[in-house]
């Protein structure tokens, strides 16, 4: 198991390598209770769940994380990336004391909606995380190249 430390960020708490976590080293199996789209938007609305928390994991379900998993946050230019088992693997090595972050735009279906402003401050920042198509093209490629997009979002892309 990889050593992992919670500490504050700019944008409230994240996760934190503890140790020197090797390219392509498994981080974390992304772990929560499953639900359905109808389930989580109840959830929502009565303010159980936060709009940003959900994760998916199919064309309608989806992942109210665990309290580690929720706090990796979301980069443009990110290390980490989710394999379609739900790992976090590291796309590079990634030093200790440096934030784990993926690319949450990487799992989330073409026809939503949801969208929010990223504040990662990458020098390739986006400006804003929403589906899979916010993603630039060769960002995709890369991506896919890599595993790192679920079955149902790499149907929808073809």
């Amino acid at each position: 198991m990889v050593h992992l430390r919670i500490k504050k960020t700019h944008t409230g708490r994240g996760v934190f390598a503890g140790e020197t976590i090797p390219k392509g080293a498994v981080i974390t199996h992304m772990q929560g209770k499953e639900h359905v789209w109808d389930e989580v938007e109840k959830l929502i609305k009565n303010g159980k769940v936060r709009l940003d928390d959900p994760f998916q994991i199919g064309e309608e379900d989806f992942l109210l994380l665990d309290r580690l998993s929720v706090l990796f946050n979301h980069s443009c230019d990110p290390n980490a990336g989710i394999n379609k088992e739900r790992d976090l693997v590291a796309l590079r090595a990634i030093l200790p004391g440096e934030e784990i972050c993926y690319d949450y735009s990487a799992t989330v279906c073409t026809h939503s909606s949801w969208v929010m402003r990223c504040k990662c401050g990458s020098s390739v920042c986006r400006k804003k995380i929403g589906n899979v198509r916010t993603i630039p093209l060769a960002v995709r490629k890369k991506y896919k190249a890599k595993g790192l997009l679920s079955a149902f979002i790499r149907s929808e892309l073809v």
